[in-house]
């Protein structure tokens, strides 16, 4: 992970580039409107082109602003609700990456260009050279392209490319009437503008083909306080565990203000929502601990000793020796405390896979790197309690996606994860 003064110059770059990119296609948009040889031509493009981009540009502003801009203002309020419709989040959202992506990658091949002209200004014997130029020109047209190309596969095959993960964890004193238990975990579905009701009911569809003894939700049920909670319950207390149905909160519930409100509709469907709670399930005469968690906020700073004294506090009652003890954290940065309690197992979400990933030198680079370093897939770390043994993370990928809805190289995941003795 990155050091926080890093991880707020990266932050603010990435705002500045945004923002330069936006004004490139403005201006770009600008140039077009104003090539055109009729008024009403000038008209009608400059009505399309400047009203998608101020929508754009309104989205931006609105979003990021609402909480201090439409705290007592209705109206505003209803603006807001009518930006988080999906005719304008799913278009807005794919525009977003797939401009800032093309004015990148223009402005890198552009660059090398830009500073030979500027040295031929001032050698006055170099000569220009046609052949070098339309290389160039084409390049540009190519790179500018590619983003469009990767956000369109992304929204419309990676985003729905629904797969089941099939992992087994080893665990050494699983007692052996739990030797096979199947364990089905469901986490980050973010209902929403890009994730309908429909959708869920297809995921979930194919969860319960995978018949399993016990079902985790692991948080981010919604995405914000106007999104569907109510019907995107319903539809996921479908994935019945055969001996029962249990799940934590993520971040988005407490952004929504839905954390009393999802625990509620979870109860009614027979799903319990563990809030700083632990169970014990009987199974085939042996017993499993279950600990839930809210969201485990992030502590300020990369110092691991501050994270074992920040995560999980008032967990250490709720673990129980001698008994398999299995957490639920939509937070995965917990497993660092979560092993040195002895914790032997801890599912976690939150992270998407990075939902882009990109592989550089035989290693895969995605956005969530700069917030964990456990991005998806099983980790392990020495157990605290148990000398010699280890602790195990799974961090699933999810279902759905917020900020832009593409996938790419980290497709959605309904996870099967199957416990051994050994």
């Amino acid at each position: 992970m990155l050091p926080t003064w890093l991880f707020r110059v990266l932050f603010f770059s990435i705002l500045i580039s945004f923002a330069a990119s936006q004004l490139f296609w403005t201006w770009q948009a600008h140039r077009v409107v104003r090539a055109r040889r009729t008024p009403l031509q000038r008209w009608l493009l400059g009505l399309v082109l400047y009203g998608a981009l101020g929508a754009v540009w309104c989205v931006c502003v609105v979003v990021p602003l609402r909480w201090a801009l439409l705290r007592d203002a209705p109206v505003l309020w209803s603006l807001f609700a009518w930006v988080r419709r999906p005719e304008v989040m799913v278009p807005v959202g794919l525009w977003i990456i797939a401009s800032a992506g093309s004015f990148f990658l223009m402005a890198l091949v552009q660059a090398p260009g830009l500073v030979r002209r500027a040295l031929r200004r001032r050698n006055t014997e170099a000569l220009p050279q046609p052949e070098r130029r339309h290389f160039l020109q084409t390049a540009t047209y190519v790179a500018g392209a590619f983003p469009f190309v990767m956000v369109g596969y992304g929204f419309l095959i990676g985003r729905q490319n629904y797969r089941v993960q099939e992992v087994t964890v080893s665990l050494p004193h699983l007692p052996r009437e739990l030797d096979g238990l199947r364990l089905l975990q469901l986490t980050d579905v973010h209902a929403g503008a890009y994730m309908s009701v429909k959708e869920i009911r297809r995921v979930v569809g194919l969860a319960r083909e995978l018949e399993p003894d016990l079902t985790f939700h692991t948080g981010d049920f919604l995405t914000g306080r106007s999104d569907p909670l109510p019907q995107a319950v319903a539809e996921l207390a479908r994935a019945e565990g055969r001996y029962g149905s249990f799940g934590c909160l993520g971040n988005h519930e407490i952004y929504a203000g839905a954390q009393d409100k999802a625990t509620e509709l979870f109860a009614r469907q027979g799903v319990r929502i563990l809030r700083g709670q632990n169970v014990e399930v009987e199974i085939r005469g042996a017993k499993l601990n279950l600990i839930g968690v809210d969201y485990q906020r992030q502590p300020r700073g990369h110092d691991p000793v501050r994270w074992k004294s920040y995560f999980l506090r008032g967990v250490e009652t709720l673990v129980r020796p001698n008994v398999t003890n299995i957490l639920l954290s939509h937070n995965p940065n917990s497993f660092v405390r979560a092993a040195e309690l002895g914790i032997q197992l801890t599912l976690a979400g939150h992270t998407h896979g990075g939902q882009v990933q990109v592989e550089i030198l035989d290693s895969r680079w995605s956005p969530a790197r700069f917030m964990t370093p456990f991005v998806s897939g099983l980790f392990q770390r020495p157990s605290g309690v148990s000398p010699g043994q280890q602790s195990f993370l799974y961090v699933s990928r999810g279902i759905g996606t917020v900020g832009v809805p593409v996938r790419l190289n980290a497709p959605p995941e309904i996870t099967l994860l199957t416990l051994r003795r050994g």
